[in-house]
């Protein structure tokens, strides 16, 4: 049962990287239109880019997201 709640957790974590770099991409293209000051944040900025890279630098490896192995 507690590797149960552990993949669960994985899972969430997961969740929430996948939305910071779909949902922060989105945010800085959404809030250079409206003004937002917040998306000109560079350490957000940075992080938002860095997970983007990463996933694509796993895409193009043909790698798996370890937080997939780890949910499975």
């Amino acid at each position: 049962m507690p590797y149960r709640i552990l993949a669960d957790l994985v899972l969430l974590l997961h969740l929430a990287v996948v939305v910071f770099v779909v949902g922060g991409l989105a945010a800085v293209v959404l809030g250079h239109r409206q003004g937002w000051s917040w998306v000109r944040n560079l350490p957000f900025r940075l992080a938002n880019l860095a997970a983007i890279g990463v996933v694509a630098a796993q895409a193009w490896l043909g790698q798996v997201c370890p937080l997939t192995t780890l949910e499975s």
